[in-house]
């Protein structure tokens, strides 16, 4: 996918496969490893971070003071393999179900197109962790992914792209380049986006937008109970016109800023409101 392939020269990790634990320092993969391949109960943890911890209430990103490993893009195979405590520049792919990555930070490189990204075969748990800088496309990519705590900031394009299943939760988007695009782009169905931050800034789209679903039905779009701010318009629903056949979109029980350049809301008449005002408890304009 994209020529990803394992560049983890890592100050310090361990893989961890049926109880046995190996550790390295100042190593590196040997070339012929193309991909993070472990069992389906393995890890590949850098010993530097210690063990997991839950963060504290209302934490996003890395939590403070942890020791991360350098690595570079990865390419995740084996279902259910967890990667812990890495500080990788380029980004993850994750080509295998029940994949887990915690604790880690996500630079751009400028090539490399998502900092997580899921091939049809692959689903994903983010959580505690930090993307960051140049991604082309998205900080976060396509189906069957949930994020939890996590931070995107700084970056250049999309925030995050939510294709079928995707869920975004306890999250804080902010700050983005002036002229990235949209913070969170709805592209399918069975999405939920609840109880994040989402201030992107003055960027060029909007802090959500609701385009074609990929594979439209009954599973509806679910945008609660998050602060939201910035863009063009802070949410905003592409007309019915260019979605095919709608699925129900529900926005409710959201704060918004008073800094988006034409207003807070742009959706279709069939979306259903309820109960989303501006900070200071004002009611949105019809």
């Amino acid at each position: 996918m994209w020529g990803l392939r394992v560049a983890l020269g890592l100050a310090a990790f361990a893989v961890g496969v049926g109880g046995v634990l190996v550790g390295t320092e100042g190593s590196t993969f040997p070339s012929a490893l193309a991909t993070v391949s472990l069992a389906p109960t393995a890890q590949a943890t850098c010993l530097a971070v210690g063990d997991y911890v839950a963060p504290a209430p209302g934490s996003t990103g890395v939590p403070a003071g942890i020791a991360l490993c350098p690595g570079g893009p990865v390419t995740v195979t084996e279902p259910g393999a967890v990667v812990d405590g890495w500080d990788i520049r380029g980004g993850i792919v994750v080509d295998a179900p029940g994949v887990v990555v915690r604790r880690s930070r996500i630079t751009g490189d400028g090539v490399t197109p998502y900092g997580v990204w899921t091939t049809p075969a692959g689903s994903v748990r983010v959580e505690d962790t930090t993307l960051a800088g140049d991604f082309p496309q998205a900080a976060i990519g396509d189906e069957r992914w949930t994020a939890e705590r996590i931070e995107i900031t700084g970056v250049t394009h999309d925030g995050a792209r939510l294709g079928d299943g995707a869920r975004l939760r306890n999250s804080s988007l902010h700050d983005f380049a002036p002229a990235a695009g949209d913070a969170l782009v709805v592209r399918g169905e069975d999405v939920w986006v609840e109880d994040n931050r989402v201030e992107p800034g003055a960027v060029t789209g909007s802090a959500v937008r609701v385009v074609t679903p990929a594979s439209p039905g009954d599973s509806p779009v679910v945008i609660r109970g998050n602060v939201l701010g910035g863009g063009d318009y802070t949410v905003h629903e592409d007309p019915a016109s260019d979605r095919g056949l709608p699925v129900e979109v529900r926005i409710t029980g959201n704060r918004f800023r008073p800094d988006a350049v034409r207003g807070p809301l742009n959706v279709s008449p069939a979306a259903v409101l309820a109960d989303n005002r501006f900070l200071d408890g004002r009611p949105l304009p019809p």
